[in-house]
């Protein structure tokens, strides 16, 4: 099964960022940035920072904070670079994290196909209602895992390329994680665990693409 990573990211939900701290010369002093990282599209205002680095992206308005690392060594890099923000912050009420994985699945076969034998009860009910040939399908999981609770969105959606659109079936992977206290030491935490998110996720796709390609 041809699978597409569409993108990864965490986010980081606060009781109140206050974006005007995050200046080019704070991420100077506290994320080690050069004046050569940042590249053009940066905004810097009161109420949003938009950081655009070969490295990273990141977005902060008051209510979260979002960090996409973009070199293959992500795990480094939240480590070095969003660790680093997080931490010089230690006063910040962090509230939740997230690790988000979204992958997509691009199949030669129809979506109502694909969707229907991986989706589709014979037993249920609900299901019944979904009959006619051109129904799509898609579920919900979760799990907890290596602290965080994993959630699991797959469902149909249409990409659009640059010549037509195409069926894929998205798989969304949040882990997510509240914090109640010491913040901040729960939060740094959580970031060490994104290469073990990673494999989860890739543990999965790989189960999936061994029992349900045909």
């Amino acid at each position: 099964m041809p699978w597409i990573k569409v993108g990864a990211a965490v986010v980081v939900v606060a009781q109140q960022f206050n974006p005007s701290i995050v200046t080019q010369l704070w991420l100077s002093r506290n994320a080690g940035m050069r004046d050569e990282d940042f590249l053009a599209g940066c905004v810097f205002t009161d109420l949003i920072v938009q950081i655009r680095s070969r490295q990273f992206h990141m977005l902060v308005v008051p209510e979260q904070m979002q960090f996409l690392p973009l070199e293959a060594e992500e795990q480094q890099i939240i480590h070095e670079k969003l660790g680093a923000i997080v931490g010089s912050l230690p006063h910040t009420p962090y509230r939740a994290v997230g690790l988000n994985f979204t992958w997509h699945l691009s199949t030669q076969r129809t979506m109502p196909e694909v969707s229907r034998e991986m989706f589709f009860r014979t037993d249920r009910a609900l299901y019944q209602n979904f009959t006619d040939a051109g129904a799509h399908f898609g579920a919900y999981l979760s799990k907890d895992s290596s602290g965080f609770r994993l959630k699991l969105d797959v469902k149909p959606v249409l990409v659009q390329l640059e010549d037509r659109t195409e069926h894929r079936l998205q798989f969304a992977f949040n882990f997510h994680r509240d914090f109640t206290e010491n913040h901040t030491a729960q939060l740094e935490q959580c970031l060490l665990l994104w290469d073990a998110a990673k494999r989860e996720v890739e543990t999965i796709i790989d189960s999936v693409e061994r029992r349900e390609e045909p």
